[in-house]
């Protein structure tokens, strides 16, 4: 007989009755409640009963997250094929409803016999999914994939075998049909890791070159604005000529500067300001903005013009542009 640790996971099924195996009878527990995965006969001399082996899930192997391990184990240990669908039954009543505005076609798992949505998103190099379906049983599917795929990293999802719903016993339940709308959800919901680590990756990447181009700025600006700070005090600058030599730090290919002031003379926000300049728009193409969003832009040239916004400047209408999109258009 083949040597196991799990002894609980053992049980004889005899041809002619268990009278001659009291040892076995005496020492062996209930089947119910008890792994199913991966059964082998041995046979007496007398080939008169049958021994079946049932070990544990081999969760490494499957490449299975402890929590789909647990899951998977569960699954298997049911006994009958109506448990295992009321058990799938059941974890769909445990998922989360997705919010109406998710339900896009981005978010579609594409193959699939019933209408299913998922979403991803990355939290401390976690992944967390989010779904529904409008069919219980495939819905009880995506509840399994979530409950063990959820708060795990990429690396641990992408190893994830699609053959662990065999083990599970349930793909004997289930239509040829969902069983590849099974294997479209795992891979969809794998695709939806990759893409929200990646943007979690470019959002902090895109952090850091903007604030490595604020560095970079203030640290090129900071002798000039040494050299002319004596004269700044002894002379009343405009808030224009300050707009044009500040913004010079960001060494545009092109600069306009307008002053709109006139156009909203009298505008409630400008009352009280001692300067008669509260409105301007500015045009500006450098490289400094490449690989930076709209915002970021905006944000780099806000902080250049922090003092002139605290000391009379209303309002700044922005454009910037990156010589290579001055060119595209």
């Amino acid at each position: 007989m083949e040597k196991t640790a799990h002894w609980d996971c053992l049980w004889v099924t005899p041809y002619s009755g268990v009278a001659r195996f009291p040892s076995f009878v005496r020492n062996r527990k209930q089947p119910g409640n008890r792994c199913f995965h991966r059964k082998k006969r041995f046979y007496s001399p007398t080939n008169d009963w049958r021994l079946w082996v049932k070990c544990q899930v081999d969760e490494q192997k499957l490449g299975l997250t402890p929590e789909l391990g647990r899951l998977v184990n569960s699954f298997a240990a049911a006994p009958d094929p109506k448990l295992r669908i009321q058990q799938l039954l059941y974890l769909a009543q445990t998922l989360e409803p997705l919010p109406f505005q998710y339900k896009t076609n981005e978010n579609k798992v594409p193959g699939c016999l019933s209408t299913v949505h998922v979403i991803g998103v990355c939290e401390d190099d976690k992944i967390f999914f989010k779904g529904d379906s409008d069919a219980q049983l495939t819905k009880g599917l995506l509840a399994l994939l979530i409950k063990g795929l959820n708060g795990y990293t990429v690396e641990e999802i992408e190893r994830v075998s699609p053959k662990f719903i065999e083990v599970a016993k349930l793909s004997v339940s289930l239509t040829p049909g969902r069983n590849n709308g099974f294997l479209n959800m795992l891979q969809t919901m794998k695709n939806k890791a990759r893409e929200a680590a990646s943007k979690v990756q470019a959002a902090t990447k895109g952090e850091r070159t903007y604030s490595e181009k604020v560095t970079q700025v203030s640290s090129n600006g900071s002798s000039q604005t040494a050299a002319s700070s004596s004269q700044d005090k002894t002379e009343n600058r405009t808030v224009y000529s300050s707009i044009v030599e500040k913004l010079q730090k960001l060494n545009p290919t092109k600069l306009q500067v307008h002053d709109d002031s006139l156009e909203h003379a009298g505008h409630v926000g400008a009352k009280g300001l001692r300067s008669s300049e509260t409105h301007f728009s500015v045009y500006i193409v450098s490289d400094a903005f490449n690989g930076l969003s709209l915002v970021k832009r905006h944000q780099l040239v806000y902080t250049l013009l922090g003092q002139e916004l605290k000391e009379g400047l209303h309002a700044l209408r922005i454009q910037a542009k990156t010589p290579s999109e001055v060119v595209s258009e």
